[in-house]
């Protein structure tokens, strides 16, 4: 379903001014089917036609479509509305989707649109959201896009569901606006081993009896199973094959593993992750190697990087390589800088700084993130460097005090930077800021609370995630004297 911040979003986006309508003066009705001309994509599966200046916003949709839709759900703001007949449409923007069930997997959203047109969406949905902060011209830049735009993604999660009849798994993604899990056995965008890893596990659950987790009626075992990717220095594919647990005991695991892996030897290590939580977290906090090793490498811009199961790290590695790029640009340094990367994972950011500064330092929550970052800095050398464990906004005070930092890093969840960290940016005199995120909406909430002392230089952003609504920025922010 399209969460708060979505919402939040397609509301800036078009200016929609919240809680000024009422039911009553809707235009439109429940199944009710009305002519409709698309103009925009919104920050979701959806693009945004108008009917009688009321937002109606139809799933798959592309802009230049021209369509009878059938209103589905309404709101005080806006209305959603599916498509029953594309009357006509506008081929430079809609093209046949890759995927064969795109219409109905919710992984990713606009692959019906010509690339070019995807990128240029992109940049109209940035320039609303950041039009608050009235940013000078050429401030924003054009979204980098990808050249080969297929089998990007090094993870996926799947969810799982046990066929009572056949004991098979079904596992891929849900379908938008649904519970229903969507049976996936080929995705174009992410790396093309996995389709086969992942098929070989539905094949031997009924042989090993694993069964998918059912949380209504409290009985199965397995709740996702994850994949990830990476390529060592010496440039061959790795594979971590994760299986997230309710229990760590598992019945003839040696002969599974053993099966798994002969059968696709680029897969270093098997791992079970309990997680018993009732939440939407993927992962709990334990997990446990059931054969190989718990990690892989990933090389980037020559550096080589430790990746564990749970650790965070990018899902485009091409792109990924492209912020670094851009990061180091805007960061200029001289080698007598002390830069602070706060929110740092498993350490890239700061590590493909280090060489050019006198010290970094890294503030990181999971525990696990940071003996992956200590561990990457040995393999590449780097000896100017402290990691610190513990939560950025507890932490970043003593360390703006204690260091003095030239340039801090800042690159959050998507729930953006804690109030405290703001503040305590503010009130420390930084000169420069470089704040990556793939959320604008509380990318742009951060800016302008970081306006009263940082003016914006430049905003970069960058297609981390084609067929998305999803956008990567990377934003340079200077002191104002």
């Amino acid at each position: 379903m399209t969460n708060i911040l979505a919402l939040d979003a397609i509301a800036m986006t078009y200016n929609i001014k919240m809680a000024k309508s009422t039911l009553q003066s809707i235009p439109v009705q429940l199944g009710q089917v009305i002519d409709l001309k698309i103009e925009s994509m919104a920050y979701d599966n959806s693009a945004i036609g108008r009917y009688k200046d009321f937002v109606i916003m139809v799933d798959r949709a592309a802009p230049g479509d021209e369509i009878k839709a059938e209103i589905t759900s309404l709101r005080p703001n806006y209305a959603r509305a599916k498509i029953v007949d594309l009357v006509k449409f506008d081929n430079s923007y809609r093209i046949e989707a890759e995927c064969k069930i795109f219409k109905v997997c919710g992984g990713c959203q606009w692959q019906h649109l010509d690339y070019k047109k995807q990128l240029e969406q992109k940049d109209l949905l940035l320039k609303s959201f950041f039009s608050k902060l009235e940013l000078e011209d050429g401030v924003l830049k054009n979204t980098i896009g990808m050249d080969d735009i297929w089998h990007y993604r090094n993870k996926v999660q799947y969810p799982v569901r046990t066929v009572k009849d056949t004991g098979r798994l079904k596992a891929g993604y849900f379908e938008w606006h649904s519970r229903d899990l969507i049976n996936v056995k080929f995705c174009p965008i992410q790396n093309d081993i996995f389709d086969s890893i992942i098929e070989t596990v539905r094949d031997l659950a009924p042989k090993y009896r694993i069964t998918a987790y059912d949380g209504a009626e409290k009985r199965g075992w397995l709740r996702h199973i994850c994949l990830r990717s990476g390529r060592n220095i010496k440039g061959d594919l790795e594979v971590l094959l994760t299986l997230v647990v309710v229990t760590e005991e598992m019945k003839n695991s040696d002969e599974f593993t053993r099966e798994v892996m002969k059968k696709h030897p680029e897969v270093v290590g098997i791992c079970l992750n309990k997680n018993t939580n009732t939440t939407n977290v993927i992962y709990g906090d334990k997990t446990k190697v059931l054969a190989g090793r718990g990690f892989l490498f990933e090389t980037l811009n020559g550096l080589i990087f430790k990746i564990s199961a749970t650790s965070f790290f990018q899902v485009n590695s091409k792109q990924a390589e492209k912020m670094l790029n851009i990061i180091d640009k805007y960061a200029d340094l001289k080698g007598d800088e002390v830069v602070l990367d706060a929110y740092c994972g498993g350490g890239v950011i700061a590590i493909s700084l280090a060489k050019n500064a006198k010290k970094v330092l890294g503030i990181e929550e999971i525990r696990q993130s940071i003996e992956d970052a200590n561990y990457s800095a040995k393999q590449n050398k780097v000896t100017n460097f402290t990691f610190l464990n513990g939560k950025v906004e507890n932490k970043i005070h003593d360390v703006l005090d204690e260091f003095n930092p030239d340039l801090v890093v800042l690159d959050p969840p998507r729930g953006g930077c804690n109030k405290k960290v703001i503040e305590d940016l503010l009130n420390f005199d930084v000169k420069k800021i470089i704040y990556t995120s793939c959320n604008p909406t509380t990318l742009a909430r951060d800016l302008d609370l970081l306006s009263p002392k940082y003016k914006i230089k430049s905003i970069q952003p960058l297609d981390m995630f084609p067929h998305s609504y999803h956008v990567e920025n990377v934003v340079l922010l200077e002191r104002i004297d």
